[in-house]
């Protein structure tokens, strides 16, 4: 079996008509393996998606389709890593594989060999039907010496009725052939009334109707729609709340225009009270409640009720035999004659935890490298280099990656130098500097709680604020201290270095020449101006200030080094991160 992995949306919509062939065979498929819904679900996504396709030979029409998605995490201190998640997840109700069953033995193996060729950590079943035969045959071809697979078990929800919900059980109703038959032979009578009842308001004077959206009004249905669900469920979660809706705006339109939305509304007077969107599977017969909101103000009337009525009178007239009420066994669903079945999640992790292949996926970069440059700015300089360096071991000439390791490097050796317990010895007594850190700080938090002009207590606790990594705190105590002693070139040196740790270059400069001011002799002020302006490239006057330090002090390696690595450097990037790389700085 042939293998494609399609990867573009002009691709994939080139293959609208072999897709929606096998979608019209395939007894497994359902509306989130449509070629509208897997369409439009990849147009609006931001990370990178595939859809695997195979055939029997390269010439041949397809006979299978699996869409997936590919994510990226961060294991601080560890690097990136990837998961696999199928197509549509977190989204739809239902995920899988769509493939002509005459096939499935030979395509389902295809694909699970294909997932195999790329590179992540965990794969992500979400919302699969265990029982089917494909999934087995899927999940045997990943076996426990190399990786670890179990199911994951969705935590329970308390309904606002105080039920315990089970989101894994999905509940459907068998339509009859008749509406009356549906009445008689599904309903208690107690349910048989009340649907009688909300018909007859509906099909009375009582102020009540229905209206169904259609391409001219979807705008405002949807948005009618999206109004009451927000307003019943939005403020349980509103990040899943903004989820729901954007990924909703994105792709209900596109079904309702192919013809695999019904969306009625319910009316009373001019006011819309409920409204619902059932995607449309029609080689099946199979409608599904997606998304239903209600005006839950209204007492003494139920219009959630109203609209499911109305909706399977509408089913049963149009030929549907399945009306499906999607996850969650809520109580109000088995009054319909419902009956039930599991939908599960399902794992399988690489037993080492890494990325098969010990790399990261190729099409992954772009964000990494966006993330990259996040931690960056962020200062979390030690996972951003981790970063670069998994994208280096991709591409080893990827411009991006090359430039912001280059400068990730620089920056590192500058904050390691500063952050270095020299730093610390340099300007706390040596009985001081052995402490531990965080009982250095107690004392000079207590010293000038005590006195709160004692320079020396927040010149230390500056340092070991920049120690921490929390450079505006730092900042804020070497200003008191330089308010209490202005004239303290080492407190002037101190500022500059802090400066250049968050790449203020120009500010360190103006730091560290005050300080020079104070003190001619500052050699230490010299040797770190020199790195300052090499970082911005004024090369003569780095040369300068270099030589100018090692005249004060003849032996001043670090000084004498960065010299050298002046001398040496080339203009090629990679010899410039090495040389970068040597740019140590005295405190």
């Amino acid at each position: 079996m042939h293998v494609d992995v399609i990867e573009k949306l002009e691709d994939l919509q080139a293959l609208k008509d072999n897709w929606d062939r096998i979608y019209e065979i395939d007894p497994e498929a359902q509306c989130f393996l449509s070629w509208t819904w897997i369409s439009s679900w990849f147009a609006s996504r931001s990370l990178p998606w595939m859809v695997l396709a195979a055939r029997e030979d390269a010439e041949g029409a397809y006979v299978a389709f699996f869409p997936i998605q590919l994510g990226t995490g961060l294991d601080r201190g560890k690097g990136f890593y990837n998961t696999i998640v199928l197509g549509g997840s977190y989204f739809a109700s239902y995920t899988g594989i769509l493939c002509d069953p005459a096939f499935a033995n030979a395509a389902v193996p295809a694909f699970a060999d294909c997932v195999r060729s790329f590179h992540w950590s965990s794969l992500h079943l979400d919302d699969i039907d265990r029982s089917s035969a494909r999934i087995g045959s899927f999940l045997e071809h990943f076996p426990p010496a190399d990786f670890v697979g179990d199911r994951v078990k969705r935590p329970a929800q308390i309904s606002d009725a105080a039920e315990r919900i089970d989101p894994e059980i999905h509940v459907h109703v068998t339509l009859p052939a008749d509406f009356g038959s549906f009445l008689r032979d599904k309903l208690h009578w107690r349910a048989r009334r009340n649907i009688r009842h909300c018909l007859r308001q509906l099909d009375g004077a009582a102020g009540f109707r229905v209206t169904h959206g259609n391409a001219e009004t979807i705008e405002a249905d949807l948005a009618t729609l999206l109004s009451l669900w927000e307003r019943q469920w939005g403020r349980r979660n509103p990040g899943y709340t903004r989820y729901v809706l954007d990924n909703s705006h994105a792709i209900l339109p596109d079904c309702l225009r192919s013809g695999g939305l019904f969306l009625p509304i319910l009316w009373h007077d001019q006011v819309p009270i409920a409204a619902s969107a059932v995607l449309i599977d029609r080689p099946r017969k199979s409608l599904l409640c997606f998304l239903s909101g209600r005006d839950v103000s209204i007492r003494g009337l139920s219009p959630g009720l109203m609209v499911h009525a109305h909706t399977i009178r509408w089913a049963i007239e149009s030929g549907f035999r399945i009306y499906d009420l999607g996850p969650g066994n809520y109580e109000h669903k088995f009054i319909f004659g419902s009956v039930s079945r599991r939908i599960e999640r399902f794992r399988i992790d690489t037993r080492t935890g890494r990325n098969l292949g010990e790399r990261l996926d190729p099409h992954c970069l772009p964000f990494v490298i966006a993330r990259i440059k996040s931690l960056y700015s962020a200062g979390d300089l030690a996972n951003a280099e981790i970063g670069c360096r998994q994208v280096l071991a991709i591409e080893p000439l990827h411009k991006d990656a090359l430039a912001l390791y280059r400068e990730i490097v620089a920056s590192r050796m500058l904050w390691q130098a500063i952050t270095s317990d020299d730093a610390v010895t340099d300007t706390v007594t040596d009985s001081q500097g052995a402490i531990d850190r965080a009982e250095a700080e107690k004392q000079c938090r207590a010293a000038i709680a005590e006195n709160p002009g004692d320079f020396d207590a927040a010149h230390r606790l500056s340092i070991l604020l920049l120690l921490r990594g929390e450079a505006k705190e730092a900042e804020a105590e070497i200003g008191r201290a330089l308010e209490l002693r202005p004239d303290s070139a080492a407190a002037h040196c101190t500022y500059g270095n802090l400066l250049a740790a968050v790449r203020d270059f120009e500010g360190a400069i103006v730091r560290y020449d005050q300080a020079i001011a104070l003190e001619p002799n500052h050699a230490i002020a010299y040797n770190n101006k020199g790195n300052a302006l090499r970082r911005l490239g004024r090369s003569d006057e780095a040369l300068a200030s270099y030589e100018k330090a090692i005249s004060i002090r003849p032996d001043y390696e670090q000084a004498l080094a960065n010299r050298a690595a002046l001398f040496d450097e080339e203009t090629d990037m990679l010899p410039a991160m090495v040389q970068l790389s040597r740019l140590p700085l005295n405190v």
